[in-house]
């Protein structure tokens, strides 16, 4: 996160507890229930969650890549 938003050093800690925070929210894969829901009972509103500017990069398969 931190890499590709240019970010000075020292917000490190700040982006470990944002990454902590949204894993809590993500449901497990094997039971579909997320973290907070099992410690609280009740699903997180994630209203307030917002797409920040980083990078993302689309790979394609080797069997749609062609020449132009």
């Amino acid at each position: 996160m931190l890499v590709s938003s240019s970010t000075p050093d020292n917000l490190w800690g700040e982006a470990i507890l944002s990454a902590c925070h949204l894993q809590n929210r993500i449901p497990y894969k094997k039971t579909g229930i997320t973290p907070y829901k099992l410690w609280k009972c009740y699903s997180p509103n994630l209203k307030y969650l917002k797409v920040w500017g980083c990078l993302a990069k689309v790979m394609l398969p080797e069997p749609k890549k062609r020449k132009v």
